[in-house]
């Protein structure tokens, strides 16, 4: 089933050649451990339309999730989707939704699944500060709250980024590289 699921990700990819793709391979630092993931988010906007379509798959050392489905988008400013699909849990449906809220030089982006294996939820606040620099606000479910920083390479479909976050008395450092097609 997993299979069928990453065939049909990378086939919308290639259906609709103007996806927007984006992978990013991530660093969790939690006290002493590391922890090892990937993700991939295509997104389809069709021309002159306010509908669109979207695929994410995740992966880390110990668990896999992917889903698709439909955006929206009203105005140029938001956009909300929601999609369905798969993960490595007893109960395998894994429902996920996203909310984006964005102008110029600053964005909301909110991610909120259930399923399975529980609920979770990442929000991000960016403001760019100038055209290479971001500076914001990130909360994700289980990982903590704190700084979001980004930096995009000059000439390069390169973003790295990195976010200080606290919960409860742990500290956690997320460091990503992000490639965007």
């Amino acid at each position: 089933m997993k299979r069928l699921l990453l065939f049909c990700i990378f086939t919308i990819s290639f259906i609709y050649s103007k996806t927007d793709v984006q992978i990013e391979i991530k660093n969790l630092f939690i006290d002493s451990q590391t922890l090892h993931a990937a993700n991939i988010l295509m997104m389809h906007s069709f021309e002159g339309k306010k509908y669109g379509t979207f695929a994410w798959a995740y992966k880390n050392d110990s668990w896999s999730e992917g889903y698709c489905g439909l955006t929206y988008m009203p105005t140029p400013y938001f956009q909300f989707g929601a999609g369905l699909g798969l993960e490595d849990a007893d109960s395998p449906l894994r429902l996920g939704s996203m909310i984006w809220i964005g102008k110029d030089n600053w964005y909301l982006l909110s991610l909120l699944e259930d399923g399975g294996s529980g609920k979770w939820h990442q929000i991000n606040a960016i403001y760019r500060l100038k055209q290479y620099l971001g500076i914001g606000l990130m909360k994700e479910k289980y990982t903590g709250i704190g700084p979001k920083f980004e930096l995009i390479v000059p000439s390069l479909p390169v973003q790295l980024w990195f976010s200080l976050l606290r919960v409860s008395d742990n500290r956690n450092i997320y460091f990503t590289i992000k490639f965007l097609f």
